[in-house]
């Protein structure tokens, strides 16, 4: 197998990290997405959330919740018209798609990949358990790295659309461990210690 060197392995990773920052720039340039800190709009909703939930104080000092978001007028219900409008759309919506508390196909098509993400990421240690048997001593292979980056980069993807900071930094902690592995061992070779 033909080793990578380094400019290679750069590029990668620069790839990685400019596609998804120049197609969200465009996405927010074109205005299919909002901008920061701005409501979505449908139809182009990437969480497929049902509802955004805003808590006001009233005039009398009381909390006060309205629903906005659960559909194109985005007009705000109070707690019990919301419950009753919810529970309609309930019963048309199929039982897979409450059980993966999604409201769409675009949702169930999310969920897939945050299973094909949760496989490249486990599937890792089946290849280096697998590597380390054949080999009879332990031995991580350039593929495990390989997996690690791609599984966790598909899972910060999949964990910024279910809108879960504590699942995205969990794997970009790990990020930049598999990518300076990986330019260690792609850095062999090439005269440089």
């Amino acid at each position: 197998m033909k080793k990578l060197n380094r400019k290679f392995v750069a590029g990668a990773i620069a790839v990685v990290i400019v596609v998804p920052l120049v197609t969200w720039w465009c996405l927010i340039h074109f205005g299919l997405v909002a901008r920061p800190g701005q409501p979505l709009k449908p139809p182009f909703n990437l969480s497929d959330r049902i509802v955004t939930i805003h808590v006001e104080e009233s005039e009398e000092g009381e909390l006060v919740a309205t629903f906005a978001g659960w559909d194109e007028s985005n007009e705000p219900l109070d707690a019990d018209e919301f419950y009753r409008i919810l529970h309609e759309r309930n019963r048309d919506v199929p039982r897979l798609f409450r059980i993966l508390d999604v409201t769409s196909v675009t949702g169930l098509l999310w969920i897939v990949f945050g299973f094909a993400a949760q496989a490249v990421f486990a599937g890792r240690m089946i290849v280096q358990w697998w590597v380390s048997e054949k080999a009879r001593q332990s031995v991580v292979p350039p593929i495990f790295w390989w997996m690690s980056l791609v599984g966790a980069t598909m899972l910060m993807i999949y964990f910024i659309w279910r809108k879960e900071i504590v699942g995205f930094l969990g794997q970009c902690s790990g990020w930049f461990v598999y990518v300076r592995n990986l330019w260690f061992i792609y850095g062999r070779g090439q005269g440089k210690p």
